[in-house]
């Protein structure tokens, strides 16, 4: 496989702003030629950023420092 491509994609995949974005890419993955090493790592990245659509939704409060007022 082409390093650029190898790139492209995990890059691409960082990117990812949402589920269509995901299952696009995974359709370019799937019809893209490559290592089978290189493909676990790419469906494994894929695989975590699904994971991580969610939390993005998830606002996590920081705890404020106390007032000496």
């Amino acid at each position: 496989m082409d390093a650029r491509i190898y790139f492209e994609l995990t890059d691409a995949i960082a990117a990812a702003t949402d589920r269509g974005e995901l299952d696009a890419l995974q359709s370019r993955l799937d019809a893209t030629e490559m290592h089978p090493t290189e493909r676990r790592k790419l469906e494994r990245v894929l695989r975590a950023r699904l994971d991580m659509m969610p939390l993005g939704e998830v606002v996590v409060p920081r705890p404020k420092p106390e007032r000496a007022d």
